[in-house]
């Protein structure tokens, strides 16, 4: 059973956008990755809403089914890849700015928290 060509038409759109993001990780460039993986994220939510108004009959074909299925594998590639990608940029902004890699809160001293600095604007309290 042959795809119907208005299910080709939305799945070939989906495998551009899948193939661009492809591209831009091998690239490397973070402004082609960011646009390329919004385009690709819409893609999708508009192919699944298309894929809801069909009947059963159109979505039986094999072919079809092997190649959504060929394109949800490569999208946990890709997602594994992006996950790669973030933690050896954050080990090298760790090793250029060791900075970030302080807490972001201060670290308690007791049980109540740190103390708070002494401005020296009161000499002594009195009661």
């Amino acid at each position: 059973m042959m795809i119907p060509a208005h299910i080709e038409k939305a799945l070939a759109e989906v495998e551009l956008y899948f193939n661009d993001v492809s591209v831009a990780l091998v690239s490397g460039e973070p402004l082609a990755l960011a646009t390329a993986s919004a385009a690709l994220r819409q893609a999708a939510i508009d192919f699944s809403e298309f894929l809801q108004r069909q009947t059963p009959m159109d979505l039986k074909s094999q072919s079809f089914k092997s190649r959504l299925k060929r394109l949800a594998d490569g999208m946990a590639a890709q997602r594994e890849s992006l996950i790669r990608r973030t933690v050896l940029v954050e080990r090298g902004l760790n090793a250029i700015v060791p900075a970030t890699l302080a807490p972001t809160y201060a670290q308690v001293a007791g049980p109540y928290g740190s103390l708070g600095k002494q401005t020296g604007a009161f000499k002594f309290l009195a009661a």
